[in-house]
Formats: C-alpha cells, structure tokens, sequence
C-alpha cells in the first residue's frame, strides 16, 4: 500500500513540476517587440496544432502523450498567466529602459 501512494506522490510531484511550463517558456523566448498578455496559453494552442501538422512525423501515442500534457498545462498557465499579467502590462506599455538609454546613446554619439 504504501508503494502505491509513493509512485503516486511521485507522478503528481512530477507533474506539477511539468505543468505550467508553456507560460514561462513563452516568456523566456519572446522578444521585446511581441510581448502579449495570456503567452503561455497562446504557446499551449500553438504547439497543440503543431502536434498534428504534416511536418511532425512523430508516432500518433507520442502525439497523444505531447496533446495531453499540453491539455493539462492549460488552467495551469491560465492561472500562471493572470497573476503575472501586471507585469505583461508593464512589459507592454513602459518601454524597457535599457532600450532607452541604447537609443539615448545613439543618438548623442558622434
């Protein structure tokens, strides 16, 4: 019996370290320029048609397994999402001050 809860507590403990996954990798890989509201969502749906499109040439359990995982990850980077979405908004409507002074310094250059 207790075998059983310690492999269970193990798939649980591993995939709440999985899920939530696609908000931060949203976040690490955009750029500046594109930054959005909701990323890790819009990651989750854009991998999932990715999944079935004709360039993936994966076995249909991997496809399964990748669809699942990213179904899973959905409320997780939901609530991921909207508790960071103050700082997305800071992102978006306050330009980053390294930019600024990068333009300042162009600009007084000789």
């Amino acid at each position: 019996m207790k075998s059983a809860i310690g492999r269970w507590m193990t798939v649980v403990f591993i995939s709440s370290l999985i899920l939530g996954c696609s908000s931060i990798r949203a976040r690490t890989e955009t750029p500046d320029k594109k930054w959005t509201v909701y990323p890790g969502i819009r990651q989750d749906i854009k991998d999932t048609s990715g999944v079935f499109s004709d360039k993936n040439s994966d076995p249909g359990w991997v496809k399964g397994m990748v669809t699942t995982m990213l179904i899973l990850d959905l409320p997780f980077s939901a609530v991921f999402d909207t508790v960071v979405m103050p700082y997305d908004l800071y992102r978006i409507y306050v330009p980053n001050s390294s930019e600024e002074n990068a333009v300042k310094g162009q600009r007084n250059s000789p």
